[in-house]
């Protein structure tokens, strides 16, 4: 079985040739028309071929682009999850691929250190190393298998890799970390899969609002931020900290000289150390702050559904939280009659759930796109948010530093005006792998 199955419009065939060339220079095993004998029927070779390969790397070109046995092969691959498109020259792309992820190699002269070459090379290596006839990514924990081709920029407090995220591509496997730029979030890619959204009948605190259980089916992997967005991250992509809410008035009375008031400068002060949740940030600030990220990075980030957000969350588990049907404060920040916090913390503190993803529970509440609805009844079962529910207010989950551990459960939801701008939430950033 070949790494690549070559499909290429004949015009283009000194291209292909320097780019088979290349790629077997890499160790990848390359099949192309270039030798087919008439001793068996072309056509049957070529089915041979294309089925026993790990992947299929189409070459297109404006003569590919009109080339209907070209578009025949790319749907061959597409519908068995193992294409992986190439333009090797500007030119409209087929309408059933224009959504596909593709590599650019329209100015690429033979440098094995240029990003798109060694982002196809990634790609070519993930599909090689999944087992053939299992079409699906299996959920995995913590950090993915390495690949040959996808060096890391740094590493997490726990020792596992982050890669540059120019080299993510549709079949990374889950579980791996990346970013696309220094400075910007951390993400890791999460699995597809199914759930039921909300609290089962048996859960001693479950609300009204949490009920009925409802199953979501996620249908694609997609990556969400390891930690909720942090304060240094968001200072890098908008330039500056949230505004802050207007002080309160000061207390009159004799009684207010005696009370015990916190200036909201240090309020500000505590919550702007780079490495905790940024908070004071409304909705519309958090929406502000991934358009300008996508514009940044060329890719398509987005701020996690209700859905998406309890699906991560979770990480398969069925259980009130991630780590089980109990939680305590050496597994998430939160505020106990006991222990009070006074503030959020550096996610990191804490140990990370399955998909290794860190302060799901506690630390800042996070916002959702979803608009505030009672039941479940207006949530899409398809994962993406609800858009029936009252205007003005917005879902949050995860609860946070000032919540009881009640509020922290997988389930638990709350909401807020989504012109708030309070020192108890902040966001999380979701975005598309394709």
């Amino acid at each position: 079985m070949a790494d690549v199955f070559l499909s290429y419009k004949r015009e283009d065939a000194a291209t292909a040739e320097r780019i088979a060339d290349a790629l077997k220079a890499e160790g990848i095993s390359v099949w192309w028309d270039d030798r087919i004998t008439p001793e068996r029927p072309w056509d049957e070779i070529i089915e041979e071929h294309i089925s026993a390969a790990a992947s299929v790397v189409v070459l297109w070109s404006p003569r590919a682009a009109a080339s209907e046995w070209v578009r025949t092969e790319a749907h061959y691959a597409q519908d068995r999850a193992k294409l992986i498109p190439v333009t090797i020259e500007a030119c409209n792309i087929p309408l059933a691929f224009l959504l596909k992820q593709t590599v650019n190699l329209c100015e690429w002269r033979g440098d094995r250190s240029d990003k798109q070459w060694r982002k196809l090379l990634t790609w070519i290596a993930d599909l090689s190393a999944t087992k053939p006839g299992n079409a699906n990514i299996p959920q995995a924990l913590g950090a993915a298998q390495p690949n040959r081709f996808r060096e890391a920029v740094g590493y997490l407090a726990s020792g596992d890799p982050i890669v540059d995220g120019a080299l993510v591509n549709l079949s990374t496997p889950v579980g791996t970390a990346f970013r696309d730029n220094a400075g910007l979030p951390v993400m890791r890619i999460v699995p597809n899969g199914s759930f039921l959204i909300g609290a089962p009948q048996s859960d001693p605190d479950r609300m009204p609002v949490e009920s009925p259980q409802k199953r979501i089916d996620i249908p694609a992997p997609f990556a969400v931020g390891v930690f909720p967005v942090l304060v240094a991250e968001y200072r890098e992509v908008t330039g500056a900290l949230p505004q802050m809410p207007a002080p309160p008035r000061p207390e009159g009375g004799f009684l207010g000289l005696f009370r015990k008031k916190e200036p909201l400068a240090l309020v500000a002060a505590a919550v702007a150390k780079p490495g905790l949740p940024v908070t004071f940030v409304s909705f519309d600030d958090a929406q502000a702050f991934v358009v300008r990220l996508s514009e940044i990075t060329g890719e398509t980030y987005r701020i996690l559904s209700e859905a998406e957000w309890e699906f991560a969350c979770r990480a398969g588990s069925r259980a009130r939280y991630a780590c089980g049907d109990t939680i305590d404060q050496t597994q998430a920040a939160f505020s106990t009659k006991a222990h009070p916090l006074s503030g959020p913390v550096e996610p990191e503190n804490f140990p990370p759930n399955g998909y290794g993803l860190y302060s799901m529970h506690g630390n800042v509440r996070e916002w959702t796109p979803d608009l505030w609805h009672e039941s479940y009844d207006a949530t899409p079962d398809d994962g993406s948010p609800a858009t029936a529910g009252q205007g003005a207010m917005r879902v949050v989950r995860g609860g946070g530093w000032r919540d009881a551990a009640a509020m922290l459960r997988s389930s638990a939801r709350l909401r807020a005006t989504a012109t708030a701008r309070i020192d108890v939430i902040g966001f999380r950033v979701a975005r598309a792998l394709n």
